[in-house]
């Protein structure tokens, strides 16, 4: 459906051992990826942090592009290098953790940009809570400013993320000019469970990517 209403990339979140509430397991996010038109790019989430397990996982349902997705100093930039030397074709594609109202100077950003431009393909950028272990899926906003500063400060194609919808994603694309622009927690249904089979709400969706791409 994402794929039909225009998305170039679909996310799934998955591995064997449950670790988020909307994660599937290898079995089905396999299914997807077996099964979703030909020329979506498709993308495994994980926040697992060993190595083997996350190989564990690749070799069970395998994407195109790997986003790490959890506690970013928990896999370190040579941890990414080794997974891409198991897996040649596999793409990364690293979160960076963006508190909301903190400013960029006391943040760590363009020092895990520094860090971890050299393994990965591309950067995803996202709200983070200062609770949180994992990076993203909290429908919270940060300061577009930030993301405009790293995507001017690296090579890395960066996809922005953190609490976009139809009604303020056109403003974040003028203001950054990133790569791509991407959605969980607003083109969700409303009040639907985290485990419930089916997620997207096609009237969001198919307003969020025409705004994406009409404004």
């Amino acid at each position: 459906m994402v794929v039909d209403l225009g998305a170039e990339h679909i996310g799934v979140s998955y591995g064997a051992i449950k670790r988020t509430p909307a994660q599937l397991d290898c079995a089905s996010a396999r299914q997807i990826f077996e099964s979703v038109q030909a020329e979506a790019v498709k993308v495994g989430l994980t926040v697992a942090e060993d190595l083997d397990e996350i190989s564990a996982n690749l070799n069970e349902a395998m994407p195109d592009v790997l986003h790490l997705s959890g506690d970013i100093e928990a896999i370190s930039p040579e941890q990414v290098a080794e997974l891409k030397r198991r897996f040649p074709d596999l793409r990364i594609m690293q979160a960076i953790p963006v508190l909301a109202d903190v400013p960029l100077e006391d943040q760590k950003v363009m020092e895990y940009i520094r860090a971890y431009e050299s393994v990965s393909d591309f950067f995803l950028i996202d709200t983070k809570v200062p609770e949180a272990g994992d990076i993203g899926a909290t429908g919270l906003t940060h300061d577009r400013s930030i993301d405009k500063a790293i995507i001017e400060a690296t090579d890395v194609p960066c996809i922005i993320a953190g609490g976009l919808d139809a009604n303020n994603v056109r403003e974040a694309i003028d203001l950054t000019h990133p790569y791509g622009v991407d959605s969980y927690s607003w083109t969700n249904y409303d009040g639907i469970a985290l485990d419930a089979n089916r997620r997207k709400d096609p009237a969001k969706v198919e307003a969020f990517i025409k705004a994406v791409r009409h404004g």
